[in-house]
């Protein structure tokens, strides 16, 4: 028996963003040859209204969240008439759910604000949780319907974990047939702590970025590669750079507890097109 692909998750409410990061989600799970889990979650709290029959409320939740589902599986079928489509109804707070979901999936996929089940995915709250805790890639997907670039745009730093962003940023732009724009950005130092003269380091910081870079220039020959090295803070780099990609892409810190740093977190908030937030140790297509 063939083992099977780890999924591409997607959580769903009803709500318009939460179709975009559907159809999100749908593409993506062509473009990687795998199949899409679609998710939708209802929270015990959810049913916590005084005087009102606790019973009749969840059934009424239930029923809702799977008519959306159905309908979610229905959009996608008729988009995508090959893919492998199935379905989860989570009996817990949605950003449980889609970390119990994470952990046998490729990636998860969430919209940039919701409601109804995910009545909390608002920016800050499950969004946020699931890209800080998850243990795969996470997609934050905006609002709305862009061209496409051809341009996959991806922060680096010194830190070890520069390397799962990097990986996942290929394997994308392989996909997508695109250009890998990597950020190095990088703030001289002021006072008695500047060592090196501007120049001097600026220089520094371009070789230190094409070392970084060059294993996957390697590994990837057919890749397009730029290089930028702004003298900028990274999530206004990042920011101003995501507004001609097509995916942005941050490493995740750290392997256990809120891995979300100030530049992930920055870049979700504010960022132009879809945020992938990545775990070290997280798979590539072909590992």
């Amino acid at each position: 028996m063939a083992e099977e692909l780890p999924l591409v998750v997607v959580g769903v409410d009803g709500s318009d963003p939460s179709r975009v990061a559907l159809r999100w989600a749908a593409e993506e799970a062509v473009l990687r040859g795998r199949p899409l889990r679609i998710v939708y979650a209802v929270g015990p709290w959810a049913c916590d209204i005084p005087f009102y029959p606790e019973p009749m409320m969840a059934e009424s939740l239930h029923e809702a969240g799977r008519a959306i589902l159905e309908e979610s599986a229905e959009e996608v079928r008729g988009w995508h008439p090959g893919l492998g489509v199935t379905t989860v109804l989570g009996v817990e707070p949605p950003a449980v759910a889609l970390r119990r979901q994470a952990e046998e999936a490729y990636e998860v996929v969430v919209g940039h604000r919701g409601r109804g089940g995910f009545a909390s995915l608002l920016l800050g709250s499950v969004s946020l949780h699931t890209a800080g805790y998850a243990n795969a890639p996470v997609v934050v997907v905006r609002d709305g319907d862009r061209p496409e670039r051809r341009e996959i745009v991806v922060g680096i730093d010194l830190s070890k974990h520069a390397a799962a962003a990097l990986r996942y940023a290929f394997d994308a732009a392989i996909l997508r047939q695109a250009l890998v724009r990597v950020i190095f950005a990088w703030c001289p130092p002021e006072g008695r702590y500047a060592v090196l003269e501007v120049g001097e380091l600026a220089l520094a910081v371009r070789q230190e970025a094409h070392r970084i870079v060059a294993p996957w220039r390697e590994r990837y020959p057919d890749i397009a590669v730029a290089e930028d090295t702004p003298r900028d803070h990274p999530v206004k780099a990042l920011v101003e750079a995501s507004a001609d990609a097509d995916l942005a892409v941050v490493a995740a810190r750290g392997h256990t507890g809120l891995r979300l740093g100030s530049v992930s977190h920055g870049l979700i908030h504010h960022a132009h097109c879809p945020v992938a937030v990545v775990p070290s140790g997280a798979e590539s297509d072909d590992g």
